[in-house]
């Protein structure tokens, strides 16, 4: 590598630096400090037997699931600490989960490129896949009833993996971030990017609208 091109690259580093550190002070400038915050563990979950890769609280904010390398997703009782589900997957390299706001629903993805949804409220009683959704090479949005893809959100410049999407509260824009520390947000009508790449390691949208790392 050349001594220029090295300059280059550091001058970009230092530029999405910049650019990360204005994005957290405009998301910070208008909430109130609050002061030193304490925590303690309120329960302790025990049963996966690999590491957990991704977990998301139900609506409830009583029911959560867990995707672990062990090959299970699992659905937690946090006021018992029970498993309500145990789930075992076709692949154990499970990236990430996600639990329905009506909570009839999980899904997880990962290394395989399959999103899978599994149904828990059967007539049966059981817990079952209900789609798969195979062939991931970029976002996408599908819907479930009319069991169809909607959009598929991915670029020519963009060749590495996804590791998290997250919708912004009104659902007009999709964040994604990939393998190479960089975000790209999404219009989720038009298919089109809407903002610029920038490094991050977990994406969130704040209340305002604003997302952050």
């Amino acid at each position: 590598m050349s001594e220029l091109e090295q300059l280059r690259q550091e001058a970009e580093q230092l530029r999405n630096q910049i650019k990360v550190r204005g994005l957290t002070a405009d998301i910070t400038a208008g909430l109130d400090s609050v002061g030193r915050i304490q925590m303690r563990t309120r329960r302790t979950l025990r049963g996966h037997l690999a590491k957990i890769y991704a977990m998301h609280w139900g609506a409830d904010s009583r029911l959560l699931v867990s995707a672990s390398q062990d090959g299970k997703l699992i659905i937690w009782d946090s006021y018992t600490t029970n498993k309500t589900h145990a789930i075992p997957l076709r692949s154990s390299w499970v990236m990430t989960c996600a639990y329905a706001p009506s909570g009839s629903y999980v899904a997880c993805g990962g290394l395989d490129n399959i999103c899978s949804i599994y149904s828990l409220k059967t007539r049966e009683g059981n817990v079952r896949v209900t789609r798969e959704l195979p062939g991931h090479t970029g976002e996408g949005l599908f819907d479930l009833r009319a069991d169809q893809e909607l959009m598929m959100y991915s670029h020519d410049n963009i060749i590495c993996g996804i590791t998290s999407v997250a919708f912004s509260k009104s659902g007009r824009l999709l964040l994604a971030g990939y393998d190479d520390f960089n975000c790209n947000v999404w219009d989720s009508l038009k298919g089109e990017r809407a903002g610029q790449r920038l490094p991050v390691g977990v994406r969130l949208f704040y209340p305002g609208g604003l997302c952050g790392d």
